[in-house]
């Protein structure tokens, strides 16, 4: 199997900083805009000298046959030294975009089109994280109250399990689904996630202060929250995402399906650790 070649439009963002730190570790040819080569080859130097993996510039690495192109966001994708189009014969277009974002899509353009619904993104300033999530955040570190709904309604999943999930396809053979969806697999209500950030809020302040006290050092049970079969979860009131599509390639791909890994606790605590270094 020949080296894959990714190109990845839209990389400067928490999803693009993930996907190329996921691909390092796949052995793959990634080409990113000049724009962020130098700030992406300091970011992951480290890894690259241990990666069989090569960071390519776009400007001078075309699109060809054969080559996967990412698209994160909404664009613009083509820079003024680019060539005209993304969409080359032979190649494949897939236009990544968040679930909040209620967009139409132009499918002739795109090869398939990635619905991320309800992740917890790995920082707070961005246009992947969620703006219910930024708002809980900035509530819960001004000690506002909240008003939530004790009605289960997010699916989250977390960026790392998201991420995952993209390369697992971006490296095999196969092409992605023309539509799909992802999302987690268990619904939370608002008020079990504020729940949540607020506990792991008190005790990240409470370690950068030192000022720990027995409440911190409890460990409370995480909320039960069962986990539906992919096929079901469509009688809710807010219905989960249809993950037939996702599962189905994951399966075709590598046998694993889609099981995201990442406790949600521990994805709610990589948000806030990026939500405090960026305050």
């Amino acid at each position: 199997m020949a080296t894959p070649v990714v190109h990845i439009r839209g990389s400067d963002c928490c999803m693009g900083r993930s996907l190329v730190s996921r691909l390092i570790r796949s052995d793959v040819k990634i080409v990113i805009p000049e724009v962020d080569l130098q700030s992406f080859e300091k970011l992951f130097s480290t890894e690259l000298i241990y990666s069989n993996s090569q960071l390519l510039n776009s400007e001078n690495t075309p699109i060809e046959q054969g080559h996967r192109v990412v698209l994160l966001g909404l664009g613009p994708f083509i820079g003024n030294a680019e060539q005209s189009s993304i969409g080359v014969d032979g190649s494949e277009t897939i236009l990544i975009t968040p679930g909040f974002e209620k967009v139409e899509v132009d499918s002739s353009e795109i090869d398939s089109h990635l619905i991320i619904n309800h992740m917890i993104a790995t920082a707070c300033n961005d246009y992947w994280c969620c703006p219910i999530l930024q708002n809980w955040y900035n509530a819960i570190s001004s000690e506002q109250n909240i008003e939530s709904d004790p009605r289960p309604k997010h699916w989250w999943v977390s960026e790392m399990d998201v991420v995952d999930s993209i390369v697992r396809i971006l490296v095999s053979d196969l092409p992605f689904p023309k539509k799909v969806n992802i999302s987690g697999r268990r619904a939370w209500s608002d008020n079990q996630t504020v729940e949540e950030m607020r506990l792991l809020f008190s005790r990240t302040m409470a370690g950068k202060s030192g000022m720990f006290s027995a409440q911190h050092l409890t460990t409370p049970p995480s909320p039960t929250i069962e986990v539906e079969a992919i096929s079901e979860g469509d009688e809710n009131e807010y219905p989960r995402p249809n993950l037939e599509s996702i599962h189905q390639i994951l399966v075709a791909c590598d046998g694993d399906g889609w099981r995201p890994l990442m406790p949600i606790r521990s994805a709610l605590m990589v948000f806030l650790a990026g939500a405090i270094q960026e305050s």
